[in-house]
């Protein structure tokens, strides 16, 4: 199969010992790359109920087909490990030169194994990789840990992952930084590196992964460009990217504000929604091979903060320090973005966990001796010194450095009930109340709480399933998930974008694939192996001991209670219908999730029914 390589390095931290993978070619076909071949690859060399922050646990980074090629988007990856969050599987994702050079270097990725006995970074080029003393460097900031292995390695255009003092510190929801500015960032896997005393990886090559049909991938490109010229999401995110979310949260009534208490926040009108954003922006930038100029960047002009500059703020981390905190102040959240991304915190759970903590404050569970200043409401100053203090894990930030989840069983008094996670995940700034079916992703996916799993918001161009309905009708959207989170599966498996497809039409995925690979994938065989993907993943939960039909749910986002007011009033996510239908669709058993073996079969995965049910 063109467009991949078809090794791996393999490295061992603990013994020094690196070597390669082969991937053959079947393989190749039946899971592709990036999140497909991910879940083989944990599935098969992870051994069971594995502490994550031991030794044991492995970290493995991937790109797909698509990377290197042209197609719009390509240059995702995806980090895949046991997650510190919740104990189960971990996929996160995040672009920039790094995915690109690992490529050119000759490699479809890597699997990191074991534990250095001191602080390490990975230097891989057309050579292979060598495992670097990080001495140095261990302690910086991922910003100037960057720029120094950079100016080290005598190379600018290098491509670079590293994490920060909180995966040093072992924050269990630490991020890995690449480009400065982009994060794979969800699920602790900058925690899992920082565990491995990994501070980086600094990738170079020379070399072109040769792809099947140039001529149909550029004939595709251009009439995906003509077909995304008109649709109406390429030109919502080429002039104001995702802060343009904001104002469509707000306008429906599902913004989460004051720990999601609420639905809407009109102080953020003009201020930290699309609007205000675009008054900051200085100028857009895209990824490689990218047609939608999707980010902004962003500098304070004044105040305490001028001069601070930044790519975003995303959607997501506006929300979680805006409304969420009932901070109206772009400056301010432009800066909290800038430490979470400087120090490598996920700035989703750490919103997250500052809106709890605050709420806790406000309902006199803690104090200010426990916290040590103020904890009120649209503190801004509050919300920076505890991302410094989460980051460290010093003074109070030491107790939500570990997620909503846990920071609720330790402070108690009936805090657990507003503490917004599914299963350890902190939930994000899309709201189930609109589309319940996302409250329905938030649980039965793999990776618990995270919205870009399926895009049940905005379902391709031409992909009629039945998701625009009216908000009451919650019927059949469990029925309708499979579709969307099977082709979402590939997309992430085939290294790129959903900004991409979502710009053009279904037909985008499978006819780039064909033109990439050279097998004659067709719509229904990419969902097949969307299926195949999803079911390995969850296998995986369920070797681990975890049946998400039994995971406490975060009730207050699901609309019980309702909300008595807004767009929203009176809707509750009906999730035991949600959970049903999708059961039912996937042909999973209604007590504890499992496949069922003839579809296993069906599927190709005659390992995981002889796993499963103990054939052969």
């Amino acid at each position: 199969m063109k467009g991949i390589w078809g090794r791996l390095l393999d490295i061992d931290l603990t013994s020094g010992r690196t070597g390669e993978i082969a991937i053959p070619e079947k393989t190749a076909v039946k899971y592709l790359g990036g999140r497909g071949l991910g879940a083989r690859l944990l599935f098969d060399l992870l051994p069971a109920n594995i502490d994550p922050l031991s030794a044991d646990n492995i970290l493995i980074f991937l790109t797909g087909p698509f990377t290197g090629s042209m197609v719009p988007g390509s240059s995702k990856f995806v980090v895949v490990t046991k997650s510190p969050l919740t104990g189960g599987w971990c996929d996160s994702y995040s672009s920039g030169k790094i995915s690109l050079e690992i490529k050119k270097a000759g490699y479809d990725g890597l699997v990191i194994r074991g534990r250095a006995n001191h602080p390490c970074y990975l230097q891989i080029d057309d050579g292979g990789v060598e495992i670097r003393d990080a001495g140095r460097i261990w302690g910086m900031d991922s910003f100037q840990a960057e720029k120094t292995l950079k100016e080290l390695e005598g190379n600018a255009s290098a491509g670079v992952s590293s994490i920060g003092p909180a995966g040093e510190k072992l924050c269990s929801y630490a991020c890995i930084n690449s480009d400065f500015y982009r994060q794979a960032a969800r699920g602790g896997v900058g925690t899992v590196m920082g565990h491995k005393r990994l501070k980086a990886i600094v990738a170079k090559g020379s070399s072109h992964c040769e792809f099947h049909n140039r001529k149909k991938v550029i004939e595709l490109n251009r009439a995906n460009y003509e077909r995304a010229k008109v649709s109406q999401v390429f030109q919502a995110r080429s002039k104001y990217g995702t802060p343009l979310t904001l104002n469509f949260t707000l306008t429906g009534g599902i913004l989460p504000t004051r720990n999601f208490q609420f639905g809407t926040w009109e102080k953020a009108l003009g201020k930290i929604d699309s609007v205000g954003v675009y008054k900051s922006a200085k100028s857009h930038r895209s990824c490689q091979s990218c047609f939608v100029h999707c980010s902004l960047i962003t500098e304070v002009d004044e105040g305490k903060y001028k001069g601070t500059t930044l790519e975003g703020p995303e959607y997501e981390t506006l929300g979680m320090f805006g409304s969420n905190l009932l901070i109206d102040s772009l400056p301010t959240i432009i800066q909290a973005n800038v430490l979470c991304d400087k120090l490598g915190l996920d700035t989703i759970s750490a919103g997250n966990v500052i809106g709890f903590a605050m709420e806790c404050f406000e309902k006199g569970i803690i104090s200010e001796r426990e916290v040590g200043f103020p904890l009120s409401w649209g503190s801004g100053q509050a919300a920076v010194k505890l991302i410094e203090q989460m980051a460290l894990h010093e003074g109070f930030g030491a107790v939500l450095a570990d997620g909503s989840m846990r920071a609720s069983q330790k402070i108690g008094q009936g805090s657990e009930e507003f503490a917004i996670h599914v299963m350890g995940q902190d939930l994000p700034m899309h709201d189930p109340r609109l589309e319940p079916g996302l409250g329905l992703v938030y649980i039965a996916d793999a990776t618990p709480g995270r919205h870009n799993q399926a895009n049940s918001f905005i379902p391709p161009e031409g992909l009629e399933i039945g998701f625009q309905k009216e908000v009451g009708d919650q019927v059949g959207r469990g029925r309708y998930l499979k579709i969307l989170s099977n082709l979402f599966h590939v997309l992430q498996a085939s290294g790129a974008c959903q900004f991409g497809l979502l710009s053009t039409t279904f037909e985008y995925l499978h006819e780039s694939l064909s033109a990439v690979t050279g097998h004659p994938f067709s719509f229904q065989e990419v969902l097949d192996c969307g299926e195949r993907i999803a079911t390995i993943r969850q296998a995986f939960n369920i070797r681990e001991g975890i049946n998400f039909l039994g995971y406490q749910i975060p009730w207050r986002a699901y609309g019980n209670p309702p909300l008595e007011s807004g767009p929203l009033k009176n809707v509750t996510v009906k999730i035991d219908m949600l959970l049903q239908e999708y059961l039912e669709e996937m042909g999973w058993s209604k007590d504890a999730a499992t496949p069922h073996k003839r579809r296993l079969h069906e599927l190709g995965l005659d390992f995981l029914a002889n796993h499963l049910y103990q054939e052969g």
